[in-house]
């Protein structure tokens, strides 16, 4: 006889029925966070932190209306919510595709895009006071212009450091690794010996005095679902071949730490092929187990307004003298390409022609717009459509997702996740 437990969902009040395979419970431990004041525009690829029990978000992109500046925080607690806030006088302009970290009160903002140049400059933010300075980037041992890498914190007791992995570097995905001393405010490129291949919006994570590379998208365009250990002691990469159900590969997905795991949600599979499963990765029985099976979540919007919004995007010109039914994003979208990244204003439309350029102002039609929703609060049981391109961050026992994209259309929701250590490390299987 199978066996079966309760557990309760303090987020929800529910009582939750848990079984050892085959039930997928975890779409009961998503809750939608809906605030009825001013929140972010719709965006993907910005950075998030927690600070203070808050989540703070800067910049992203929205590919039709090109990278986003501004920082907005809000504070979500297991019962209660908040409102977003913008935070005022700190201006960084649009950026994208950067990395953040946070260390006592210090945000540090490093690299990114705002898709003219891709930058290797480091940002200083007091998140008291709201003053922000730029770090010399002068220096030999400093990154080159970066962008679609990752960031994370690594303390040891004595020294706190940002380690910096991957991304794009002068038009090709690296493999490199360095470290930005918080205390002298140095960088440093750290020799490593031969690890994994360069790549492009991966995620990383840091667990002790090691740092975990999962998936990305590879110099030649491949979705990679291969996972690394870095030894910060000694700069050792050890590639780990795990047991489990092993995610698929894909970029642009979110890794939290949370207890004695690493928690893998969505990202993009292929191109136009985003997901919402979740995967859990044991670093004590290096396992992978697969949580939440890929979810299709009704569209907030239908086809037919979809297919008019893409017509409503096309210039009158454009449209008289091209059969095409869509307008081509002039940002493309990076992690479906393969070989080089495009820098400065050389990018292209997919088709090959240049964008267009907009010398007046216009005004932005938002494929979302309508009515506000009259419901605020808690919509309990709604998990987020599949995506890539969000945040995620952990607060307590809870893990916030924000934004992100699917199919170039871009979100602004908020959802949380009641993380509880039976459901993550629990496998489901399919009926």
């Amino acid at each position: 006889m199978e066996d079966q437990r309760t557990t309760l969902h303090p987020l929800a009040g529910l009582q939750i029925q848990t079984r050892s395979q085959n039930v997928d419970q975890s779409m009961n431990m998503w809750e939608e966070v809906r605030t009825a004041n001013l929140h972010p525009s719709r965006r993907s690829y910005h950075s998030a932190v927690m600070w203070n029990d808050k989540m703070i978000i800067y910049g992203g992109q929205d590919l039709r209306e090109g990278p986003q500046s501004g920082m907005w925080r809000i504070e979500i607690g297991q019962f209660d919510q908040g409102d977003w806030e913008e935070v005022k006088n700190i201006e960084a302009g649009p950026l994208c595709r950067h990395s953040a970290i946070v260390k006592n009160d210090l945000m540090y903002i490093f690299g990114g895009t705002d898709s003219g140049q891709e930058f290797n400059r480091t940002l200083a933010i007091d998140l008291n006071s709201n003053k922000i300075r730029v770090i010399d980037s002068e220096s030999p041992h400093c990154p080159p212009p970066l962008d679609s890498h990752t960031a994370c914190l690594y303390e040891d007791g004595t020294a706190a450091w940002m380690i910096v992995f991957g991304g794009f570097a002068i038009g090709e995905r690296s493999n490199k690794v360095y470290s930005l001393n918080l205390a002298s405010e140095k960088w440093k490129e750290a020799h490593t010996s031969k690890g994994p291949e360069g790549r492009s919006n991966h995620s990383a994570v840091i667990v002790k005095d090691h740092m975990y590379i999962f998936g990305g998208t590879s110099e030649e365009g491949e979705k990679l679902s291969d996972l690394w250990k870095l030894d910060l002691r000694t700069y050792v990469w050890e590639e780990l071949k795990p047991d489990g159900d092993i995610p698929s590969g894909r970029s642009g997905h979110s890794a939290v730490v949370y207890s004695d795991v690493m928690i893998v949600f969505g990202g993009m599979k292929d191109i136009t092929k985003e997901t919402n499963d979740m995967y859990s990765y044991s670093f004590e029985k290096n396992l992978w187990v697969l949580f939440q099976f890929e979810h299709q979540i009704r569209d907030p919007v239908s086809n037919e307004q979809l297919e008019e919004f893409k017509k409503s995007r096309i210039s009158p010109n454009k449209q008289k003298n091209d059969s095409s039914p869509t307008q081509k994003s002039p940002l493309m979208k990076r992690n479906t390409l393969e070989g080089n990244s495009p820098t400065k204003m050389q990018r292209k439309n997919t088709d090959g022609t240049s964008p267009e350029v907009h010398t007046g102002p216009r005004k932005k039609k938002t494929l979302y717009d309508g009515p506000a929703s009259p419901i605020t609060g808690r919509i309990r049981a709604h998990p987020p459509h599949p995506r890539d391109g969000h945040s995620a961050v952990i607060s307590n026992n809870i893990m916030i997702i924000f934004g992100g994209d699917r199919h170039q259309m871009p979100f602004n929701d908020t959802y949380v996740y009641f993380l509880v250590e039976q459901t993550i490390k629990t496998p489901i299987r399919s009926s």
